[in-house]
């Protein structure tokens, strides 16, 4: 079985090319990159950093190049990474467990080209994963940049800095196994910084009931669908790629994206949003320091969390109608929204066979 997610090109004005980098993840030029990885983007998006980075992007152009309208836990079908970006668009390549090998020729192809690849593994079957021999998880993502006689040449956020976040595998079946994933980098365009006020302009007003239908959603998850007693240990998984690998990277991008701007009011979003930005950082790493416990009771720990990123997106909201003087949109939701947005986030990355039908909570 294979997917492919296509969109148009950007009609934004092309920068003049500029002479190729070498594929890196470089904390000093890289988007906000402070102390780990995960400040800011998850390993997907560093992954897509490093290769506009390879095409000329500054950090910067890098924020507008990926940055877009807010679109938090709701969004449709689609429950793998964003793949359609101003700057570039993500094109999925998908096949059952057990068949990853097929992908591995075409793989092989690429990176020697000179295409990098984005790889989600099967955890099952790639070395050194913490669930090699164990579940079927596609749970990280790192860049192959190239594949020479020492093997394959990766980025990877969970390698070592001093290593300079690389690691090289021999190519072995089980490797080849794992390459259940993967995504190319597609209408790469060349980088172009604009004004902020500019992408405010077009941004903003196409965030505003989003956003409200996303805080109404958050809120009723925290108030009536989850108690804070207890939460499935998978679903807690879930929640940790949303909040991460989603929900942060929009905010962080759309702040960073909006930075410098001289209009008092698109600054204000730009802050709102990095705030926001911040408090989804504090709830995604909460939930990942709480795995390691393994027992679901732990959870209620990190409810009261999900009532701070809504408060927080409160005062996003409220910032971005005063930018585009607009009256708050009304809003309402029950909760099931985000909740169905968690199923598909589990199986996406979790799950081995069919989604949950129903996921309890106390």
């Amino acid at each position: 079985m294979s997917a492919d997610r296509t969109a148009g090109t950007s009609t934004e004005p092309a920068g003049r090319p500029r002479a190729p980098r070498p594929h890196a993840f470089d904390p000093a030029t890289a988007l906000g990159w402070r102390n780990i990885g995960l400040d800011g983007l998850g390993c997907f998006l560093r992954s897509v950093e490093a290769v506009l980075q390879h095409r000329g992007y500054g950090a910067k152009e890098v924020a507008q190049g990926l940055a877009g309208p807010l679109d938090l836990v709701r969004r449709g079908e689609w429950y793998g990474p964003m793949s359609e970006f101003p700057a570039c668009t993500a094109r999925w390549y998908l096949t059952g467990i057990g068949t990853g090998s097929r992908h591995w020729p075409r793989i092989a192809a690429l990176v020697e080209g000179g295409t990098p690849v984005v790889l989600m593994p099967d955890g099952h079957h790639w070395p050194g994963d913490e669930h090699e021999g164990k579940e079927h998880f596609h749970h990280h993502m790192v860049l192959a940049h190239r594949l020479d006689e020492e093997g394959l040449h990766l980025l990877d956020t969970d390698a070592p800095a001093t290593a300079g976040y690389r690691r090289v595998l021999p190519v072995t079946d089980a490797l080849k196994e794992s390459c259940t994933r993967y995504a190319v980098l597609e209408r790469v365009e060349p980088p172009a910084e604009r004004r902020p006020e500019e992408l405010a302009a077009r941004l903003v007003p196409a965030s505003l009931l989003p956003l409200a239908r996303d805080i109404a959603e958050l809120r009723a998850f925290h108030g009536r669908v989850w108690s804070g007693a207890r939460l499935p240990l998978l679903l807690a998984k879930g929640m940790d790629v949303l909040v991460l690998g989603d929900i942060q990277p929009q905010l962080f991008l759309l702040g960073h994206a909006l930075a410098g701007a001289r209009d008092e009011r698109t600054a204000e979003v730009s802050h709102a949003c990095l705030a926001a930005a911040a408090r989804a950082q504090k709830l995604g790493l909460l939930l990942l320091g709480l795995h390691r416990f393994r027992a679901e009771g732990v959870y209620a720990v990190a409810h009261e969390e999900v009532a701070l990123l809504a408060a927080s997106l409160d005062t996003l909201l409220d910032a971005m109608c005063r930018h585009a003087a607009a009256v708050r949109p009304r809003a309402t939701g029950d909760g099931s929204r985000l909740v169905r947005r968690l199923r598909g986030e589990t199986h996406w990355c979790f799950g081995e066979e069919k989604p949950p039908a129903e996921l309890s909570f106390g």
